[in-house]
């Protein structure tokens, strides 16, 4: 009985780490849409508001090069659409940003009028230890809203070596 409950704790247990292993998720902005011209200013504001994003996980502008480019800005640029405080700027499509810190990030395109009309993007980056409703079988682990289908792949191969384990 002893054996089958150190296999029982030791097959959860491993079952929960592998729900915490999840790598970063790759994020296409806008979706289908992409990075260019949206219908309204709110666009990508409202693609962003029902995402988390966590470090190590990536954006993916999709755009053509020459018609758009993707600048990382400053707050203060982001709200006046202004180049004064460029912190990197992609200019060949499709650019690719890696997520390596919390905290808020802004992105602009710095072509003439874009960002005006609404081709911009601020996105909120959760601190480790953070949780976006819970994860894991505790509910202690940060996660990407595109992390769920990982998280539950991890937890139901963590059950399912515990439920074989005690067949055999």
């Amino acid at each position: 009985m002893a054996k089958m409950l150190l296999s029982l704790i030791l097959w959860a247990t491993t079952g929960y780490f592998l729900t915490g292993q999840v790598g970063a998720m790759t994020h296409i902005v806008g979706g289908s849409f992409g990075w260019r011209f949206p219908a309204n200013t709110s666009f990508y504001e409202a693609w962003a508001k029902p995402r988390n994003f966590t470090s190590g996980d990536k954006l993916v502008f999709l755009y053509t090069t020459g018609l758009h480019n993707v600048l990382e800005v400053k707050k203060e640029d982001y709200d006046d659409c202004t180049q004064n405080h460029v912190i990197k700027k992609y200019d060949n499509g499709p650019a690719i940003f890696e997520v390596t810190k919390p905290g808020d990030h802004y992105f602009i395109c710095g072509l003439k009028n874009h960002c005006q009309n609404g081709e911009r993007l601020r996105i909120s980056v959760m601190k480790g230890g953070e949780s976006s409703g819970g994860g894991g079988i505790f509910g202690m682990i940060t996660k990407s809203s595109a992390n769920s289908i990982h998280n539950s792949i991890g937890m139901l191969s963590g059950l399912l070596l515990v439920l074989f384990k005690l067949l055999i």
